[in-house]
Protein backbone atom coordinates (compact mmCIF):
# COMPACT_ATOMS: atom_id res chain seq x y z
CA UNK A 1 0.00 0.00 0.00
CA UNK A 2 0.93 3.19 -0.91
CA UNK A 3 -0.32 6.18 1.25
CA UNK A 4 -2.00 8.66 -1.39
CA UNK A 5 -3.90 11.18 0.55
CA UNK A 6 -2.41 12.61 4.00
CA UNK A 7 -5.04 11.10 5.78
CA UNK A 8 -3.81 7.66 4.56
CA UNK A 9 0.13 9.08 4.91
CA UNK A 10 0.02 10.36 8.89
CA UNK A 11 -2.40 9.10 10.88
CA UNK A 12 -3.09 11.59 14.40
CA UNK A 13 -3.08 9.33 17.34
CA UNK A 14 -4.97 11.61 19.32
CA UNK A 15 -5.23 11.64 23.13
CA UNK A 16 -4.78 8.22 23.63
CA UNK A 17 -0.75 8.28 24.23
CA UNK A 18 -1.10 4.40 24.71
CA UNK A 19 -2.44 3.21 21.92
CA UNK A 20 -0.40 1.00 19.41
CA UNK A 21 0.00 2.01 15.81
CA UNK A 22 -1.76 -0.03 13.11
CA UNK A 23 0.33 -2.16 11.34
CA UNK A 24 2.76 -0.40 8.01
CA UNK A 25 3.01 2.41 11.10
CA UNK A 26 5.81 4.12 13.26
CA UNK A 27 4.84 6.21 16.36
CA UNK A 28 6.34 9.73 16.47
CA UNK A 29 6.03 12.70 18.40
CA UNK A 30 6.63 16.17 17.18
CA UNK A 31 6.90 19.35 18.71
CA UNK A 32 9.97 21.38 19.41
CA UNK A 33 11.27 22.85 22.75
CA UNK A 34 9.63 26.34 22.02
CA UNK A 35 6.02 25.66 21.47
CA UNK A 36 3.79 23.99 23.96
CA UNK A 37 1.96 21.59 21.74
CA UNK A 38 3.43 17.85 21.03
CA UNK A 39 1.25 15.43 19.00
CA UNK A 40 1.76 12.14 18.38
CA UNK A 41 1.42 10.77 14.91
CA UNK A 42 1.16 7.27 13.14
CA UNK A 43 3.67 7.68 10.06
CA UNK A 44 3.45 5.47 7.13
CA UNK A 45 6.32 3.24 6.47
CA UNK A 46 6.61 4.38 2.97
CA UNK A 47 7.28 7.87 4.22
CA UNK A 48 10.01 7.20 5.88
CA UNK A 49 12.82 7.09 2.81
CA UNK A 50 11.46 10.65 1.32
CA UNK A 51 13.62 13.15 1.22
CA UNK A 52 11.48 15.69 3.34
CA UNK A 53 11.55 13.21 6.01
CA UNK A 54 14.83 12.29 5.94
CA UNK A 55 15.45 15.61 6.98
CA UNK A 56 13.06 16.07 9.74
CA UNK A 57 15.30 12.78 10.80
CA UNK A 58 18.56 14.49 10.50
CA UNK A 59 17.08 17.35 12.39
CA UNK A 60 15.73 14.99 15.33
CA UNK A 61 19.40 12.64 14.95
CA UNK A 62 21.46 16.29 15.16
CA UNK A 63 19.31 17.37 18.29
CA UNK A 64 18.57 14.16 20.57
CA UNK A 65 21.23 11.82 18.66
CA UNK A 66 20.63 8.55 17.19
CA UNK A 67 20.09 6.81 20.56
CA UNK A 68 16.70 8.38 20.94
CA UNK A 69 14.74 6.04 23.81
CA UNK A 70 11.51 5.48 23.24
CA UNK A 71 9.05 7.61 20.31
CA UNK A 72 10.84 9.21 18.08
CA UNK A 73 11.11 12.77 18.50
CA UNK A 74 11.27 15.29 15.52
CA UNK A 75 11.75 18.78 17.09
CA UNK A 76 9.75 20.55 14.20
CA UNK A 77 6.12 22.64 14.68
CA UNK A 78 3.42 20.25 14.27
CA UNK A 79 2.34 22.92 11.58
CA UNK A 80 5.43 22.17 9.60
CA UNK A 81 5.25 18.46 9.88
CA UNK A 82 2.15 18.74 8.70
CA UNK A 83 3.13 21.10 5.48
CA UNK A 84 5.98 18.74 5.09
CA UNK A 85 3.66 15.48 4.88
CA UNK A 86 1.07 17.44 2.53
CA UNK A 87 3.94 18.57 0.00
CA UNK A 88 5.25 14.49 -0.10
CA UNK A 89 1.49 13.31 -1.17
CA UNK A 90 1.22 16.70 -3.65
CA UNK A 91 4.43 16.06 -5.16
CA UNK A 92 3.37 12.33 -5.43
CA UNK A 93 0.11 13.56 -7.23
CA UNK A 94 2.68 14.36 -10.62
Amino acid sequence: MSPSTHDEAVLSSGAGGNSRPPRGYVPVLVGDDDEEEVERFFVHVNLINEPYIIQLLEMAAEEFGYSQQGVLRIPCTVQHFRNTVDEIIYNSDD
